[in-house]
C-alpha cells in the first residue's frame, strides 16, 4: 500500500474519535444531526433495497419501529442473492453456491417477516470483484451481460418502484456501499438511475446507510467496538450526517437495537456466533446509533473507496 494510504488511517481514526465524541456529548449541532425518523416514517410506504440477504440489518431498528408499531408498510428488495459463496462462515459450512443462495433467501424471508414485511428477489449473481472503481465497473458490466443489458437492470428497479410507489427508500450509499463491496455500490447506482427516471412528483425520500464496515482500516478501541457490533460512521466527508437513535424503547418494551441483533440471529449463515441465542456483545450507547445521509445531499458519482487501497476483495 502506498505511503499516502497509510497516512489516511490516523486521520480516519482521529475524525471518528471527534465525530463520535461530539455526538455522544451533544447529539446535535455542527456535527451529526438528530432527525425525528419516528415522525418521518409513520404511516409511510417504505422500501428497503439491498444487494444481499442481511444488508438490511442496520436499518432493522428503524424498520421495526415504523413497520411494527407506527403503521408503515414495508417491503424489501434483494438484488444479488444468486450463486452465493457467502455461507462459508455458517456452522453447517454450506459451500455449494446454489444451496447457499437458498439458505440465504430463507433467512431473508424470515428477517422480512420479523420486521413486518415481505421480500422480492431479483436473482442476479452475487459477484465478488475487487473493492474499487474497477471492480464496480466489472460488476455492472457482468450483471448487464447476464440480464439483458444495462437498461434492463434499471428497468427492473423501475418496475419495483412503479409497483410499490414508496414514500421512503432506504438503501446503501453508492459512493462506498459501507464496505466498498461492488455489489452494494452497483445496486445503489442502478436504483438512483431508476429513481431519476420517475416523474419528479413521485420521487421518494431516499436515505443511505452511512457506516464504515471495513475492519482492516480500523485500529485499537474503534476496531474492538466494531468487532463487538458497534456502528462506526463513514469518516471524512462533508455530507450532512443524521442519526437514528436505536437505544430508544419501543412500545413493547424492547430497545430498537434489539431488532438489529435479532435480524443478525436470523441470518445465521452470516452471524453464526449469535445463531445459538447467546447474548450479543455489549456495545456502548453512542455506537448503537444508525448514521444516515440523505441521497439528495450527495453526488452518487463521488468515489470514496479508491483512497482506502482495497484493490483486492476485503471480505464478503
Amino acid at each position: 500500500m502506498p505511503v499516502a494510504r497509510f497516512r489516511l488511517i490516523p486521520r480516519l481514526l482521529s475524525w471518528l474519535a471527534i465525530t463520535v465524541g461530539a455526538c455522544a456529548a451533544q447529539g446535535v449541532g455542527d456535527g451529526p444531526l438528530e432527525l425525528d425518523f419516528t415522525e418521518l416514517m409513520q404511516g409511510k410506504n417504505v422500501l428497503f433495497v439491498g444487494a444481499h440477504p442481511d444488508d438490511e440489518f442496520e436499518f432493522a431498528p428503524m424498520l421495526a419501529e415504523a413497520c411494527l408499531f407506527n403503521g408503515a408498510t414495508c417491503h424489501f428488495v434483494i438484488a444479488s442473492e444468486a450463486h452465493s459463496v457467502g455461507c462459508s462462515l455458517a456452522a453447517e459450512d454450506t459451500v455449494d453456491p446454489d444451496e447457499c443462495s437458498e439458505v440465504r433467501r430463507e433467512e431473508m424471508r424470515r428477517s422480512a417477516a420479523l420486521l413486518g414485511g415481505e421480500v422480492t428477489f431479483f436473482g442476479w449473481e452475487d459477484l465478488f470483484y475487487s473493492h474499487d472503481a474497477a471492480g464496480l465497473a466489472l460488476n455492472l458490466a457482468q450483471w448487464a451481460a447476464d440480464n439483458g443489458g444495462h437498461d434492463a437492470l434499471v428497468a427492473r428497479f423501475r418496475s419495483v418502484l412503479d409497483e410499490r410507489q414508496p414514500d421512503i427508500v432506504l438503501t446503501l450509499d453508492p459512493r462506498h456501499g459501507s464496505s466498498c463491496h461492488p455489489n452494494h455500490r452497483a445496486v445503489a447506482k442502478l436504483l438512483f438511475e431508476a429513481i431519476a427516471g420517475l416523474p419528479p412528483s413521485t420521487h421518494p425520500d431516499v436515505w443511505l446507510e452511512a457506516d464504515f464496515w471495513i475492519a482492516e482500516r480500523l485500529e485499537g478501541e474503534l476496531k474492538d467496538i466494531f468487532m463487538r457490533g458497534g456502528i462506526i460512521p463513514w469518516p471524512g466527508v462533508d455530507t450532512p450526517l443524521y442519526w437514528y437513535d436505536a437505544t430508544k424503547r419501543l412500545p413493547n418494551g424492547h430497545e430498537a437495537w434489539d431488532y438489529l441483533v435479532e435480524v443478525q440471529r436470523v441470518h445465521r449463515s452470516q452471524f453464526p456466533s449469535l445463531a445459538d441465542g447467546r447474548p450479543a456483545p455489549w456495545v456502548p450507547r453512542e455506537f448503537r446509533r444508525i448514521p444516515l445521509v440523505r441521497a439528495a445531499d450527495i453526488d452518487p458519482d463521488d468515489e470514496l473507496c479508491e483512497p482506502l487501497g482495497l484493490a483486492q476483495p476485503a471480505g464478503p
